[in-house]
């Protein structure tokens, strides 16, 4: 089993106005990627070399009643909210999970067309943990489909990411079992700190 970092995830309460603010920062405008049904949200992109940063937001053509989009429409500010790693065995990623005693939801088969047409076709593997929840990385697949940050706009590159926990030796232990390499450093409260090198000079995303 293989496990890379895929992408992060940075959620705004409206997609236009975290989209617009993140293309200030960065000095590269986000493209609109696509919606994701039952989930309530849909997302911007921006490329970040074999990664990428996403902005997920409230799909407004959706319900938002006990979904993502719902969780995120209530945040007071936009922010990091968890990450993803890419696999080529989501079972194996899935097993390692149950041996350092994490549950988990799925696969869930997801896929949308791009404005150009292509297809792109992806399975992923929810963590439902509820001590760690969000700071443990669900795992995507992308069954063959072209990645994202190959097409996402350019300029920019993830300098470094790290997780923040107060329980960061137990949860730098379950990244070990499950083979994420994803620092975790000891901090007060959970979060995340990631360094994107852009146009603009180094920008710190939280």
């Amino acid at each position: 089993m293989s496990v890379e970092l895929d992408h992060l995830l940075w959620a705004a309460p409206d997609l236009d106005a975290g989209s617009k603010i993140l293309g200030q920062l960065l000095g590269v405008a986000p493209a609109r990627g696509g919606s994701h049904p039952g989930f309530g949200t849909r997302n911007s992109l921006v490329s970040l070399g074999g990664t990428y940063l996403e902005v997920i937001s409230p799909d407004p053509e959706q319900s938002l009643e006990g979904n993502r989009g719902g969780t995120i429409a209530a945040l007071p500010y936009p922010q990091m909210i968890t990450f993803a790693v890419r696999t080529n065995d989501i079972a194996a990623y899935e097993a390692a999970a149950g041996g350092a005693g994490i549950a988990t939801h799925g696969p869930v088969e997801m896929g949308r067309t791009r404005p150009d047409g292509v297809r792109l076709d992806w399975a992923c593997l929810y963590i439902t943990d509820g001590t760690f929840g969000e700071f443990i990385p669900f795992a995507i697949d992308w069954k063959g489909s072209p990645h994202p940050s190959q097409s996402a706009p350019g300029g920019c590159t993830l300098k470094s990411f790290e997780v923040l926990h107060p329980m960061a030796d137990q949860l730098s232990d379950i990244y070990r079992q499950m083979g994420i390499d994803v620092a975790v450093r000891l901090a007060p409260r959970p979060g995340f700190h990631a360094v994107l090198g852009t146009p603009r000079g180094d920008v710190v995303l939280s």
